[in-house]
């Protein structure tokens, strides 16, 4: 197991009150997310394969303050998925890794539909080239930009006695710097997913709108700390600036219905189990 890998744990993350742009009034809006998870590996006999079990659980709050839309405000959206990973050693340097990941994302207003439902995946070949750096690429079907869509990934992993960056284009990049039991580091992330909403909504001039979806996304940027306590518990604590932070109402009768928000600040707390440290060498 990597250094990094966690086993289980949750976090919150808060993204405090920023402005909306080119908003028709002076509104605002501020979001909450919390975040579960659970990884379950388990390694074949032959050790050419490694088998996760993955599943995740997030809640994100959005409040928008002088919002001329009711029924958004404090509309709670629900994301529910279990990820299947497969890791399997194709050769002497080269892995195929897959992941199939089904996903409940919804603000379950209703009873469950098929827009409540989607399919996630991932299909990346990576080249070893040493026990430090390794590289590799593929194809991803993900909605971290709000909509699902299709996209080309890549990914590098160079890592030192000291240090280690972790690059997974266009989703992920992170370094850390271990100092024993802290952990320094910088990451960029982008997350989000398109749920599945309903209810109506009063416009401008009175008409009234059904929204059908909600899609919602964001990118951070900053430094991160984690600490390690005692042989298996991590605690990270991390910040910076939150950029392209965007909502949007979806529905046959809408149109420009645009939630771009101002770059602001995040925060991040969270608590996660980890490998004990004489396993990971």
């Amino acid at each position: 197991m990597s250094q990094d890998f966690q086993l289980a744990g949750f976090s919150v993350t808060r993204f405090p009150t920023a402005e909306v742009m080119n908003a028709p009034l002076n509104q605002e809006v501020k979001v909450n997310e919390y975040d579960f998870f659970l990884n379950l590996p388990k390694q074949s006999e032959n050790e050419k394969t490694v088998l996760i079990n993955g599943f995740q659980y997030r809640l994100v709050t959005p409040v928008v303050e002088n919002d001329f839309n009711p029924g958004m405000d404090g509309e709670n959206l629900h994301l529910l998925g279990y990820r299947l990973t497969v890791l399997h050693q194709l050769s002497n340097e080269w892995k195929v890794l897959i992941s199939l990941n089904p996903t409940l994302s919804s603000a379950f207003d209703t009873t469950l539909e098929g827009d409540d439902f989607l399919m996630n995946g991932a299909l990346l070949f990576i080249k070893e080239k040493s026990d430090r750096f390794s590289y590799g690429g593929g194809m991803a079907y993900l909605s971290s930009f709000g909509e699902p869509r299709f996209i080309p990934t890549l990914q590098v992993t160079l890592t030192s006695e000291k240090g280690k960056l972790h690059v997974l284009l266009p989703r992920r990049i992170t370094y850390d710097y271990y100092f024993g039991k802290f952990t320094a580091g910088l990451k960029a992330e982008a997350s989000g997913s398109r749920y599945n909403v309903n209810y109506r909504r009063t416009t401008a001039i009175n008409d009234t709108e059904l929204v059908d979806m909600l899609v919602y996304s964001r990118v951070v940027l900053g430094p991160s700390l984690n600490y390690r306590v005692g042989k298996s518990i991590q605690l990270e604590a991390s910040g910076g600036i939150a950029v392209a932070r965007r909502m949007e109402l979806q529905g046959d009768q809408i149109k420009d219905a645009n939630y771009d928000t101002a770059n602001a600040s995040f925060f991040r707390f969270g608590i996660s189990l980890v490998p004990p440290e004489k396993n990971n060498k």
